[in-house]
Order: structure tokens, then sequence, then C-alpha cells
């Protein structure tokens, strides 16, 4: 049976840092990262973001998020 390729959903892309709160969950740490939100939580409990943990829920403050991009790409943190 044939099926047509069903069109690929647009994904939520951040254009801004400022469009992300100032304290994330792993959803909207992921939109920053480029990143599953899975992803996002086991980098977490890795120790390789700092986040914090909230029953089930993992927060991120978005500085350290800009933080961790930095050391990433080689920059100061401003």
């Amino acid at each position: 049976m044939y099926r047509p390729a069903r069109p690929n959903k647009p994904r939520r892309v951040i254009h801004s840092i400022d469009e992300l709160p100032v304290l994330c969950d792993c959803a909207e740490a992921g939109l920053l990262l480029r990143r599953n939100p899975e992803v996002i939580a086991q980098m977490a409990r890795d120790g390789i973001l700092k986040g914090a943990k909230q029953g089930q829920s993992w927060f991120f403050r978005r500085d350290d998020l800009v933080s961790y991009l930095d050391k990433l790409f080689g920059g100061e943190a401003v």
C-alpha cells in the first residue's frame, strides 16, 4: 500500500537568547542546544550540564546554558 510521505513538522528554533525564560526545563534547554530533551536530561545526570532536579524534572538557568556553549566553543563567558 502506498503512503505519501508526511511533511516534516516545523521545528521551533531559538533565534535570540532573550526568547528563553531565565529558568528553563529540558525542552527549552533542548531548543537552545539543538538536542532532544531526553539527551539534555542525560547530560544533566552525567554532570555535563549544570541543573537542578525538582521531582522528576530538570531545570537549568539560562546563564548556565550560555556558559556551557561558551566553553564548548572555547570562548569566555560574557
